[in-house]
């Protein structure tokens, strides 16, 4: 086709649309990475300036090849009973003839037929062959055909696989298909009265479409050809598919057609890779809102976990208001004057009775761990129950692993950190430091009890032989009332240092109180946070890619509507017979 002139202004422009098309098309789908469409549109480019392509279609022995040699007027192809065509062959224009394998499944043959100048005959593999690889060669190559011959047997017209074939063509690559009954000799002309109005009307009823039939005898064709029997090739009417293919269909009907097939290509493949953007679009939109909805859920969990772990602040500082409760009945039991006074005579001293009941599992602080134990299990269950979900995202994103890739392991050991740490942190405040406590105790006792003594003991001595002396001074009622006096003050040293006991060691459990409730919720605090934060990051690694796949696809789909609309304004200049 390259030697020939188009005279035809409007069909040149066209074509050349379609060239230029064609060439933006492979870039996007190069650009896509969609390689076998990419070479299929190569292909098609390519072709743009070779010879109107005529394929030649149908099952094995329905007498394809008997077809193209009875056109060409000598057997060039090989026919038989069996599948004799193994490969797609391209029957060209030459000066003589010959054969050569242009690439694995396809050869070309050339003879010296005027027609072949502007078409280009193909043979391809029986539809319905028991080899598999000739119905993969066959839709490898039909993508490519501008007109399709579809060669049906009178012995057994349009048979299911038939019917498919032809679906396939008029559908899924919008092929424009001519039906050839061959092997009319076989049939009487009453049985050919039947048959092709059949063929019309189920290609009509089931494939939705009117096709032109043509009656044919390839052999009888072949024969009188060879004998140049005219009778004989009256009644093959092989003329009227001559016509049709080389008078009818001219030259500005075979280029336009020629500008039509890929149109209608790229119209089938351009619907399906919308319908497919359009559905990963929609998942990716599926996909981020659901993220959003698991990140504000996320952020409603933190708020809750943070407020029900106050739980267990407000247990610990029950456990050392307990601890104080405890100590003041100690005190109130153990530091009197009594107490202290029959202590005196005592092995057990009060310091020995402190260390004793404090260190006894009756001690509130020994709540502790069971708080503690508590809360860590609660984080531990919500922050598992949060990583269910969050790899829920992440099975959809390929390579980001499934339930075990934070494992049961990891679990526990941050289960048993958050454990040690408080456990080890909250030591000082269970044990209390004892030894020193009972020490200060016994000080402060040891300290009363003396003050008390010497103050008794004063007063005693001024009654008894120290206050004789006074009586030479003072009147034995003045020197009475003092000494009474000064007993009773003896009588409120212990309880005063008592008290001040209880108000310096109270001031002391409240601090050491909310040191430990407040570091145990910091702690608490840190693991929501650690876990929602290694959540947030996980999903949102997600959501980004997604939204980075999102934006592709968009951007393919908007390039694509922009190729689309060419395609419907360069089909719109085609003629509505010819589409």
């Amino acid at each position: 086709m390259t030697n020939v002139i188009i005279k035809n202004k409007e069909l040149k422009r066209t074509l050349k649309e379609v060239s230029e098309l064609l060439k933006d098309v492979e870039s996007f789908f190069a650009g896509m990475g969609h390689t076998d469409i990419e070479k299929k549109i190569r292909d098609m480019a390519k072709q743009m300036a070779e010879p109107f392509y005529i394929i030649v279609a149908g099952e094995y022995n329905s007498g394809k090849s008997s077809f193209v040699n009875a056109l060409l007027g000598k057997k060039i192809l090989r026919v038989g009973p069996t599948p004799t065509t193994h490969s797609v062959v391209l029957l060209t224009h030459g000066d003589s003839f010959s054969q050569e394998q242009l690439q694995e499944h396809m050869s070309r043959v050339t003879y010296p037929l005027d027609a072949l100048k502007e078409i280009t005959l193909v043979d391809t593999p029986g539809t319905n062959s028991i080899f598999v690889e000739h119905e993969t060669i066959i839709e490898n190559f039909i993508h490519r055909a501008e007109l399709v011959i579809f060669i049906t047997s009178s012995d057994r017209p349009l048979t299911e696989s038939e019917r498919r074939f032809i679906q396939l063509l008029k559908g899924k690559w919008g092929r424009k298909v001519i039906i050839v009954l061959n092997k009319i000799d076989l049939k009487t002309e009453e049985e050919l009265n039947e048959i092709i109005p059949f063929i019309e009307k189920n290609c009509y009823k089931l494939l939705g479409f009117d096709p032109k039939v043509i009656a044919l005898s390839s052999l009888m064709a072949t024969t009188a050809k060879a004998n140049q029997d005219q009778e004989l090739l009256r009644k093959s009417n092989v003329g009227e598919i001559e016509d049709f293919i080389f008078e009818k269909m001219d030259f500005d009907i075979k280029m336009e057609l020629k500008s039509l097939s890929p149109l209608r290509f790229l119209t089938n493949v351009f619907a399906d890779l919308k319908k497919d953007l359009e559905t990963k679009i929609a998942r990716y939109n599926s996909e981020i809102a659901g993220i959003e909805r698991l990140e504000a859920r996320l952020k409603s969990k933190r708020e809750d976990m943070q407020d029900y772990s106050k739980k267990y602040k407000l247990e610990i500082e029950s456990a050392f208001s307990r601890l104080k409760e405890r100590l003041d009945t100690f005190l109130g039991y153990h530091m009197t004057t009594r107490a202290l006074m029959a202590s005196v005579f005592s092995r057990e001293k009060i310091g020995d009775k402190f260390k004793k009941e404090m260190s006894s599992l009756s001690n509130p602080l020994h709540d502790l761990d069971r708080v503690i134990d508590d809360a860590v299990d609660y984080i531990t269950r919500n922050n598992r129950a949060l990583w269910e979900i969050a790899l829920d995202y992440k099975k959809v994103e390929q390579g980001t692993g499934d339930v075990e890739s934070l494992g049961e392991h990891s679990f526990e050991d941050r289960k048993n950190e958050l454990q040690f740490a408080l456990k080890e942190h909250s030591r000082e405040y269970r044990e209390f430091d004892l030894v020193n406590e009972a020490d200060r105790i016994r000080a402060v006792a040891q300290g009363g009890l003396v003050n008390f003594l010497a103050m008794e003991g004063a007063a005693v001595a001024a009654i008894a032989g120290f206050g004789y002396l006074l009586t030479f001074f003072l009147p034995a009622a003045i020197i009475m009332v003092g000494a009474m006096a000064l007993a009773g003050i003896g009588f409120t040293v212990i309880p005063h240092k008592r008290k001040v006991y209880r108000t310096e060691i109270s001031k002391r459990i409240d601090n050491l109180s909310d040191r430990c409730s407040n570091f145990t919720i910091s702690e608490l605090n840190k693991a929501i946070d650690r876990v929602i934060e290694d959540i947030e990051n996980t999903v949102a690694c997600f959501r980004d890619v997604r939204w980075s796949e999102r934006e592709i696809c968009m951007k393919h789909l908007a390039e694509l509507n922009r190729l689309s609309d060419r395609v419907r304004g360069l089909l719109g200049k085609s003629s509505t017979e010819l589409k």
